[in-house]
């Protein structure tokens, strides 16, 4: 199920839940407040920043909510309302319209599963995007990751790639969501093509995109933000990025994240997930592991997340 889908079942479920928590509405009033006074500061050049738009194309489960809530507290940049039509959405590509709410001079941010298409990336070069950052993480953990995700909230009936993950034993389950990840995937490009996909763009339009690994992000928060503000010529002292760490730092359940977040803006809901490094480790079986490197190869070499085949 993708988080746009769980997103909206967390709207419906939740309404009345909702209203019985006025906070959250405050919370996202003032916010839509302090993007309308910003932005009015912001044309009469209240911010220099050199760079319009923040805009982040993660792989899923790579922390890109983390870094949007990071992003969100550098003054002057704000989440706005992108309006895609579904079929593009689902598909996790991008239309012009995205961007028909971002003001000529204010500073907006932008939290994608971008497909690494050219037609992607020329709508975005069109729409004043001049960089963009790339999340990634051990695809050894983005299974575990998945499959827990789809056993907290399984899959509608309608989609392509169906299946119950509860009526299967774990191992058999990771396996299938090993071959679809990795190699089957109907709907979309699978993650490794993903990310081979941003390796090549990189290559192809130099200074344009910056990659944040997961697990650099997870153990050295303050040097990889200070690494994506550099990325964008932004300038914030070492305190002003130690409070950004610690005040985005995930405190609650998924279940409760995602429940705040079907009302709250994208830069203020918290990281959905726990981040747990290595957890392949404990939850693969040996028959996962021979199945996952039948599929991947040498991928996890190149990326330097093994040095050989022996893991």
């Amino acid at each position: 199920m993708s988080e746009r889908k769980i997103l909206n079942i967390f709207k419906l479920k939740n309404l009345i839940k909702i209203i019985f928590n006025p906070h959250l509405i405050i919370i996202r009033l003032l916010y839509n407040l302090k993007r309308f006074s910003s932005d009015i500061m912001a044309k009469f050049g209240k911010y220099k920043h050199k760079y319009n738009i923040i805009f982040i194309a993660g792989q899923p489960m790579s922390a890109t909510t983390l870094v949007l809530n990071m992003l969100g507290l550098v003054p002057g940049y704000y989440t706005r309302y992108a309006p895609v039509p579904n079929d593009v959405a689902v598909k996790q590509n991008i239309s012009e319209s995205a961007f028909k709410n971002c003001p000529e001079n204010g500073f907006s941010l932008f939290k994608t599963h971008l497909n690494p298409y050219e037609e992607n990336i020329d709508i975005l070069k069109k729409n004043r995007v001049k960089k963009v950052v790339v999340t990634y993480r051990d695809l050894r953990d983005v299974v575990i990751s998945e499959y827990h995700r789809r056993i907290l909230w399984p899959m509608d009936l309608n989609e392509s790639d169906y299946f119950d993950y509860n009526s299967v034993s774990k191992e058999e389950g990771l396996n299938r969501m090993i071959t679809i990840g990795l190699k089957e995937k109907s709907d979309g490009i699978t993650h490794v093509e993903w990310v081979k996909g941003w390796f090549d763009i990189s290559k192809k339009y130099k200074n344009f995109v910056h990659f944040c690994k997961f697990e650099m992000l997870m153990n050295s928060p303050e040097h990889e933000l200070s690494k994506i503000l550099d990325f964008y010529e932004l300038n914030l002292s070492k305190k002003k990025i130690g409070e950004i760490v610690k005040q985005t730092k995930g405190k609650k359940t998924m279940e409760k994240n995602m429940y705040q977040s079907a009302l709250l803006p994208g830069a203020i809901a918290s990281n959905f997930r726990s981040g747990i490094i290595g957890a392949w480790k404990t939850e693969f079986t040996e028959n996962n592991k021979k199945h996952f490197k039948n599929l991947i190869g040498n991928f996890l070499i190149d990326l330097g997340y093994a040095k050989d085949n022996n893991w």
